[in-house]
């Protein structure tokens, strides 16, 4: 994926017809910033910190654990970890059950709860969620 990301920049500007942002994918998250996440989640962490593309399809992020200011609840009683974020203003997360994973758009927030009824699920688990970001990756690439 690193080097996937590193492939958009080639060629974007006569691709796309304009200077690409900074697509990354840094190295692991420390210990001590992802205790609490979902098992998937920790397993990611301990090899990737951050994922930035804000070129891929609307853009996409996947922030660092210790990231503060998002929601912790649903309005449903589940418990959620958001781990990622699109450039239309959604947040992506993940339940304490670890899947599936879930886009949650446009809704009230409040005390860090967030409005179920504005939540979809977008992937199965948090691999599956990955390889959509591989895919969409490698079309904004030209692979």
């Amino acid at each position: 994926m690193r080097a996937l990301a590193e492939r958009i920049n080639g060629g974007f500007q006569e691709r796309y017809g304009f200077a690409p942002g900074e697509h990354r994918i840094s190295g692991p998250a420390a210990d001590e910033e992802w205790p609490g996440v979902p098992e998937d989640l920790s397993i990611f962490y301990s090899v990737v910190g951050e994922v930035s593309l804000p070129d891929v399809h609307v853009g996409y992020w996947v922030h660092r654990p210790s990231l503060d200011g998002f929601p912790e609840a649903l309005s449903d009683g589940r418990r959620i970890v958001v781990f990622g974020t699109d450039g239309g203003g959604g947040m992506f997360a993940l339940p304490d059950a670890g899947q599936p994973v879930l886009h949650l758009v446009e809704g009230g927030l409040h005390d860090g709860v967030h409005d179920a009824d504005h939540v979809t699920e977008v992937a199965a688990d948090l691999r599956e969620f990955l390889v959509f970001l591989h895919r969409q990756a490698a079309d904004t690439a030209g692979d």
